[in-house]
């Protein structure tokens, strides 16, 4: 129960950090909005270690495992799946990092010699064909000859890393570390490199005086990545690593039930079939047993 307890949560809180992504936009250029994210992120993780006397002190090769889960799991992917909501609608955003559910199984496999199993094949491939239906108004209007293909590229390649965070995440090495601990470095580490990016980006910092993007800073920060994340990693660790990525194919489907209250989203019956594959899909995955190394 504490198992499906954890991922119900983990797509509860991201489901709802679309909404508070949107706050986010306008004075702040989206570079340092991450920066601000993580760095906050990183700071009440760390303070919270130092609190509870929890062991901050990492041997090299910890530190090389916390700056890849850094890397490409707290700030490169975020970085590119950023850009390419500039030129996709969200549906093709949700639709294109629910591949996470796929990448996880080959790099899992791929890296950590984690069997395949084909349930968990058909679950994803269920699941992405539901939010394809969904999205179908959206996947209609898709073209490759003009800049959609850019986006895609960036949203796919932030899959890609997103996935390659777990898999560093979910190696021996990693879980052989105390999750708070690991996760505050990785923050840290993460807030480094998207500090990087945001000086490459050209732009300049910005503070914005709205108070709504300082509450939605806060929430991002402390529930969309220091309580979320730690859940996830904690969720990887029971899990494994195609499992817990099908919470990139549920959580557009919370941001829907939000948007269907606040924004007024009209479910089709297309829509409502989708909904119904990606239940049952989810159904399928959450059940099945966690593979074993081969």
């Amino acid at each position: 129960m504490a198992v499906i307890a954890t991922f119900v949560l983990c797509v509860l809180i991201w489901g709802s950090t679309w909404y508070g992504i949107e706050l986010q936009l306008g004075i702040v250029p989206k570079e340092w909005s991450l920066a601000y994210r993580f760095g906050l992120a990183a700071f009440v993780l760390m303070l919270w270690c130092k609190i509870r006397n929890l062991d901050l002190n990492f041997s090299g090769r910890q530190h090389k495992l916390a700056a890849g889960v850094g890397l490409f799991l707290f700030s490169s992917n975020y970085f590119l799946v950023y850009s390419g909501t500039e030129y996709l609608t969200s549906g093709l955003v949700a639709v294109a990092f629910s591949l996470l559910s796929f990448f996880n199984i080959f790099t899992g496999r791929i890296f950590l010699k984690t069997a395949i199993q084909p349930a968990v094949i058909i679950a994803a491939t269920m699941g992405i064909i539901g939010l394809i239906l969904i999205f179908w108004p959206e996947m209609e209007s898709l073209s490759l000859k003009d800049t959609t293909t850019i986006g895609l590229a960036f949203c796919v390649g932030a899959t890609l890393f997103a996935s390659l965070g777990n898999t560093i995440a979910g190696s021996d090495s990693a879980r052989s570390i105390s999750i708070l601990p690991f996760n505050a470095w990785g923050l840290t580490y993460g807030t480094g490199f998207n500090v990087i990016f945001a000086l490459i980006s050209g732009e300049s910092p910005a503070l914005d005086p709205r108070p709504s993007y300082w509450v939605s800073l806060i929430y991002l920060s402390v529930f969309g990545t220091v309580i979320a994340f730690t859940l996830y990693l904690w969720l990887i660790e029971k899990m494994g690593m195609a499992r817990a990525g099908y919470i990139a194919v549920m959580t557009p489907i919370v941001a829907l039930a939000i948007s269907t209250f606040l924004e007024g989203f009209i479910w089709t019956v297309p829509a409502a079939l989708g909904l119904g594959l990606v239940i049952l899909g989810n159904v399928v995955m959450v059940n099945m047993k966690k593979p074993k190394p081969s």
